[in-house]
């Protein structure tokens, strides 16, 4: 580490440091570099930003660069091009990426075929449809020849809203050009038949797909599921799942899911439960994604061995549970009377930094008071009113409800002043509140 003295060693290191997935040590190395025009020496932090990218730091990525800029970088198109894949998954990637275009032309510098592609591939991705095709045009009109990480990205902004006749000529143009659509291509097109509901086509498409031999894992099939389930068209669907079973295709469990969310939205909670125990009896490993999917499968027919045996899994795989865990769960627990561990989970999932689901939680604060247990609906009532959110005046009022009749006048009266404090009622109410209160501490 102390021999990287040139900048072809740093910027090595960094490259390196980047398919590592060791950022913080990039930035660390960064920062001990003394001479400053070593430091925005254009190739080195090309290398530096790129490693941040490829770790998912936009936002780390983007402050750095305002720092080089104003130690006096340079920035080239491969900056540029850097900076711009940064946009991808930011929140407000689009209009981040047009700032960097406008940096870019004010600095003299021409956008390549690069520039064009991760600029299509953004504004797929942040559905800017119009503008996709506007920067296909350019591209050509300036002289350059699509490639198909082009064309795949202006395919994929189509499939966004299912304009299928327009990836039907944009599919003849890629033919005409001399291209052959690759997996990606044939893939995309499939989306987008499925999503505009032209399942023959999607069909016929997925046949094409199996005789290239690019349908040997699930994806293809799995778009193809996911929208004949989402048209109503479950049994359609389950005959592709059937199918696709039948020849040998390895399913990681995204078709699995698919299929028993589907059933279970169509009310065959029996046959989604079935489908559950048989992806658990052919697989020993989970994610997050199917082990919610199979937990809910149990929990909504009543399978408590089942649900016990997924919370085990779960352990076992240390898979930490997320808010769809923690209110299946709730739910469950709630429908089955076991109001104890609904309050426990509640406890749990709040201990762990979730968001409390205020309508399932406001539900459960009610039932564990008729069931007689005030303490704990006003444990769950406080949860989420320090779950920095703001609750309605109906739940303080339901606790309340709970509370009085249960003789805890202390804890009334704590609910009492937080709706005065909010003006959701008169003061002299607390004041009432509070001498009811001390005279029955003192019979």
């Amino acid at each position: 580490e102390h021999d990287m003295l040139n900048i072809a060693s740093y910027s090595s290191y960094f490259k390196y440091l980047g398919l590592s997935r060791n950022a913080a040590k990039a930035l660390q190395v960064y920062g001990s570099i003394q001479d400053q025009s070593t430091r925005v020496t254009v190739s080195i932090c090309n290398s530096l930003l790129g490693c941040l990218v490829k770790n998912g730091r936009s936002d780390s990525t983007f402050k750095l660069y305002d720092e080089m800029i104003r130690g006096g970088l340079s920035p080239d198109l491969f900056t540029y091009s850097t900076l711009l894949s940064g946009c991808m998954k930011l929140k407000h990637g689009y209009a981040k990426a047009m700032e960097l275009i406008n940096e870019l032309n004010s600095r003299g510098l021409q956008m390549d075929s690069v520039i064009y592609g991760t600029l299509l591939a953004i504004c797929a991705s942040h559905n800017y449809c119009e503008e996709a095709e506007a920067y296909f045009k350019k591209l050509k009109d300036e002289g350059h020849s699509p490639n198909l990480f082009h064309y795949s990205s202006l395919l994929n902004a189509y499939s966004v809203n299912s304009y299928y006749e327009k990836a039907e000529l944009l599919m003849k143009d890629l033919r005409s050009s001399g291209l052959t659509p690759n997996k990606v291509i044939l893939i995309t097109l499939l989306k987008v038949y499925s999503k505009g509901g032209l399942f023959e086509k999607a069909k016929e498409l997925l046949t094409e797909l199996e005789a290239s031999g690019f349908a040997q894992d699930e994806m293809a099939y799995c778009i193809l599921i996911d929208a004949l389930a989402k048209g109503g068209k479950i049994w359609e669907a389950t005959m592709v799942f059937n199918e696709m079973k039948g020849k040998g295709v390895k399913s990681d469990g995204y078709a699995f899911s698919i299929m028993i969310s589907a059933l279970h939205r169509g009310g065959y909670r029996e046959e989604a439960k079935k489908l559950a125990k048989e992806f658990e009896d052919q697989n020993a490993t989970y994610d997050l994604v199917m082990l919610n999917t199979s937990l809910r499968a149990y929990c909504n027919t009543y399978d408590t061995e089942s649900v016990m045996r997924m919370l085990k899994k779960m352990d076992e795989l240390n898979i930490s549970p997320d808010d769809i865990t923690f209110n299946t769960l709730i739910r469950y627990f709630c429908k089955a009377k076991v109001y104890h561990l609904a309050y426990k989970t509640i406890v749990d999932m709040h201990t762990k930094g979730h968001q409390l689901n205020e309508e399932l939680c406001s539900e459960i604060m009610v039932q564990l008071g008729e069931a007689g247990f005030p303490s704990e609906a006003f444990s769950v009532y406080n949860m989420m009113r320090y779950s920095k959110r703001t609750v309605c005046k109906s739940l303080h009022e339901k606790v309340l409800g709970i509370l009085v009749p249960a003789g805890l006048l202390k804890d009334a009266y704590i609910v009492i002043k937080v709706l005065c404090f909010w003006h959701l009622l008169p003061v002299s109410l607390l004041f009432i509140l509070r001498v009811f209160t001390n005279k029955k501490m003192l019979s």
